[in-house]
């Protein structure tokens, strides 16, 4: 097993194994909250239009979409993270039928091995007070994702059709 191959693998199982843990402890300590006050505060907010007090309805509506956000933003980080673990660990079983140099490999990996762990990341910390690091790490990882997924796209098409790497 190459290296790049090491970094892929290893990075997809590290990332599975975290996603699972965040997904568990989600699940039990913070999802059904956030579920549960997403109803109170819709239902509050249409009692309070109804009975003509809008202002009140607009800070109970408001609150609703707020949480709707958060709650957004944590189910999508846990999915990214698992799928993206899946593509790593899958580009990493087929990297030896790249065409590829091993520092470019090397490369290739580390970049898609960091994008995958920063862009999930990076919605999940859009959540709190560090919003503004969140957002720089979303755009950050997923345009390393993008930059190091046409890389593996040219160094599969590089490759022979037989399935051996030259130049």
């Amino acid at each position: 097993m190459t290296t790049p191959q090491r970094i892929l693998i290893l990075t997809g199982i590290a990332l599975i194994v975290c996603t699972m843990a965040f997904g568990v402890g989600y699940a039990l300590f913070d999802e059904h909250q956030t579920l549960v006050g997403m109803g109170m505060h819709l239902a509050t907010g249409f009692m309070e239009a109804s009975g003509g007090d809008m202002e009140a309805a607009y800070t109970a509506l408001d609150s609703y979409g707020a949480l709707s956000q958060e709650y957004r933003n944590e189910v999508h980080s846990h999915g990214h993270w698992g799928m993206l673990s899946l593509i790593l660990i899958v580009l990493g079983l087929t990297f030896d039928r790249m065409a590829l140099a091993e520092k470019q490999g090397i490369l290739l990996a580390c970049v898609l091995a960091l994008s995958a762990t920063l862009f999930p990341l990076g919605v999940l910390l859009q959540i709190g007070p560090a919003a503004g690091i969140g957002k720089f790490f979303s755009i950050a990882g997923s345009m390393g994702l993008v930059f190091g997924l046409l890389g593996a796209v040219y160094g599969l098409l590089k490759a022979r059709p037989d399935g051996h790497t030259g130049s």
